[in-house]
């Protein structure tokens, strides 16, 4: 029987990342509480608070005798409510931590912090210049994060474009294969498509639990470094492994030069990051942390779950 670890607590739990901290969790053994916006979310093996982090006498409720906590909510879509909920609702948490007795707090910002940038790869030492709301709400969250919390190991999170088998991304195209996905692919296949597996970054999550850290320490949780984290790439990968063929010398499919969508977005949307933008997870990687599913193990799921095996 699995040695109870202690309570674990997370916020967002319906979400990708969230879910799959969970889920792990409570595989290794640990008392789990989710906090929700979402009523209609039942996880029958965790306890369940309903209810928003701007509120205080919940938070307080739900990180009583807390050991870990995930912080994984965040609003995406609503532009008028992301710096309530993105970086007003993680410093009333991070007010909670400071009087409780949790001692490992990850939070889960995203590589967008990093917004407008001329460089080609970019790391955690890389300048912030965020440009949308999202992304400066989320900049504003990590900067508190960052100022740490006395006896409280911090880990901060930059995932890339997160993936899983319900919202596969760049996936999506090969999977439709339709002529306007062929298209698309064909005009901007050079690109990196920056995606990451939500299951590699709950490891990454879970990863620190056990490692000390000196001081609040961030980290980009990316598959970039994979030759073949490109639409082309992916493209190409998926249809392999779709195919039951091999993966070994696997090409892009053809498309045109890096330079032609960035022209063509530079007219359509003004100013962006060139498509060869890499995220680094060089950082991580030097902890010892290591991939579960990097890209091709990604694929592979994606690819599986398309092909529901009949009982």
């Amino acid at each position: 029987m699995e040695r109870y670890k202690g309570v674990a607590a997370i916020t967002g739990a319906s979400g990708m990342v969230g879910g799959k901290i969970a889920q792990k969790l409570l595989q290794e053994g640990y008392a789990v509480r989710v906090l929700t916006r979402n009523k209609s979310f039942r996880n029958d093996s965790a306890q369940v608070y309903y209810g928003d982090i701007e509120d205080n006498d919940i938070l307080r409720i739900f990180l009583k005798d807390v050991s870990f906590l995930f912080h994984c909510a965040a609003e995406l879509h609503n532009e008028s409510k992301m710096w309530d909920i993105n970086m007003l609702g993680t410093q009333k948490i991070l007010n909670v931590i400071s009087t409780s007795n949790i001692s490992y707090f990850c939070y889960l910002s995203s590589a967008g912090v990093i917004g407008l940038t001329d460089s080609q790869f970019v790391d955690e030492r890389s300048k912030c210049n965020p440009q949308n709301t999202y992304e400066k709400s989320k900049w504003a969250a990590e900067q508190l994060v960052a100022k740490g919390i006395d006896n409280c190991n911090i880990a901060i999170l930059r995932p890339t474009n997160v993936i899983d088998e319900q919202r596969p991304g760049a996936l999506a195209r090969p999977i439709r294969c339709n002529w306007s996905d062929r298209f698309i692919v064909f005009l901007k296949g050079s690109e990196c498509a920056h995606i990451v597996h939500a299951e590699d970054v709950a490891d990454a999550a879970m990863y620190f639990i056990p490692r000390p850290i000196d001081s609040p320490q961030c980290f980009f949780v990316s598959c970039d470094h994979d030759p073949l984290n490109t639409f082309a790439g992916l493209w190409s990968l998926y249809k392999a492994i779709n195919n039951y063929g091999p993966v070994d010398g696997v090409r892009p499919m053809p498309h045109l030069p890096l330079i032609v969508p960035h022209i063509l977005r530079s007219l359509w949307r003004g100013s962006g990051n060139y498509g060869n933008v890499h995220y680094s997870s060089e950082k991580l990687l030097s902890t010892g942390f290591r991939y579960r599913l990097g890209v091709e193990g990604a694929v592979r799921r994606i690819a599986a779950s398309q092909h529901p095996v009949n009982t």
